[in-house]
């Protein structure tokens, strides 16, 4: 079963905290995997030079070229530490994932030939990590923890505790959290995926409509939310959507839908839509394989008439609301003056 397959490359704590064994292990690790990032690398990369990709600040500013190896990395970001031994098992759980999905790109998704079980089971796994494994992910855990240490320690104070046992545990827990949760999340996330579409949108031509990716390249959108601010998209969601770009020539998505298979679209889907919500979705910096850009990515809706009329029906919509709101309002006060 593939649930199992899963299960086999992604050791648990416990059983990591058990051995406490000294590994050895690489100190700078990848948040975005080196082997995902090596399909972005520019085709005009001079003979006998490292191949690199351009990086550019999320505003598209910056543009400076830089080797997979050298991007996207930090210190020690899932090692564990136990009685001063660090132990690598998620960082090596997390290479053999890549090792497999790289092969799994080399020789099926760009070749579009259909994937096994056992295939589409590794595929998910390693979209699964690479939700989790982003610095904005672990920023998200950490301020989450540290909101309830902050709670924690104002109710302490309240009571008139200056140490409280309980704050210390979650400061503690705060230094793992990321780690923990890629032990937990990526089984977990990883059988959603399986149960969704999968599809693949190719560029009909990718030297002239690439897709570029970025610092956090997974990109969960449902259209349904567009029009407010309250609730994020989740899998729960009928017409969520995930898309991540594996090379410039294709991208993944997954949805509820019946899409399936391999796809092609064109420039305008490519830049207007796919790249447009990758570059937003970019935490600090956006990957392209050229070192030039296009003014569509930064546009903060896409150039579709039939969206811009939706666009122009839903903020009529809210002013009239508005109006009719502030004249039901006036007529109370005016009531209650008289």
């Amino acid at each position: 079963m593939w649930a199992a397959s899963i299960c086999e490359i992604i050791p648990t704590f416990l059983m990591a905290k058990k051995k406490k064994k000294k590994n050895s292990g690489p100190k700078n690790q990848h948040f975005v995997p080196r082997c995902y990032l090596s399909e972005f690398t520019d085709p005009n990369t001079p003979a006998g030079q490292e191949p690199y990709v351009w990086v550019f600040d999320k505003d598209g500013k910056n543009p400076r070229k830089k080797a997979p190896k050298n991007i996207f990395t930090e210190t020690h970001l899932y090692t564990f530490e136990f009685n001063g031994e660090k132990d690598f098992t998620i960082e090596k759980s997390l290479s053999a994932i890549e090792s497999k999905y790289a092969y799994i790109f080399r020789s099926k998704i760009k070749e579009k030939k259909p994937l096994s079980e056992s295939e589409h089971a590794y595929l998910c796994a390693f979209v699964a990590a690479q939700l989790q494994r982003t610095l904005r992910f672990k920023q998200n855990q950490e301020n989450f923890i540290q909101q309830l240490i902050d709670h924690g320690t104002q109710m302490a104070m309240a009571h008139g505790v200056t140490d409280s046992p309980q704050v210390r545990a979650w400061q503690e827990y705060k230094k793992d959290i990321h780690k923990l949760q890629l032990v937990d999340g990526i089984p977990f996330l990883a059988n959603i995926l399986m149960q969704m579409s999968l599809a693949f949108l190719c560029s009909k031509n990718p030297n002239k409509n690439w897709f570029i990716t970025s610092d956090d390249p997974c990109v969960l959108f449902n259209p349904d939310l567009q029009w407010q601010k309250f609730y994020g998209p989740g899998f729960g969601q009928q017409n969520v959507q995930l898309t991540l770009a594996l090379s410039p020539e294709i991208i993944v998505m997954f949805t509820w839908a019946n899409f399936h298979g391999y796809s092609y679209v064109d420039g305008g889907n490519v830049d207007n839509m796919l790249n447009r919500m990758t570059r937003a979705h970019a935490d600090k910096e956006f990957i392209s394989p050229y070192p030039k850009k296009k003014w569509i990515w930064f546009s903060r809706v896409p150039l579709d008439p039939f969206f811009l009329l939706k666009v122009v029906k839903n903020e009529t919509k809210v002013f009239l609301h508005r109006v009719r709101n502030n004249w039901q309002y006036r007529k109370i006060y005016a009531r209650r003056r008289k």
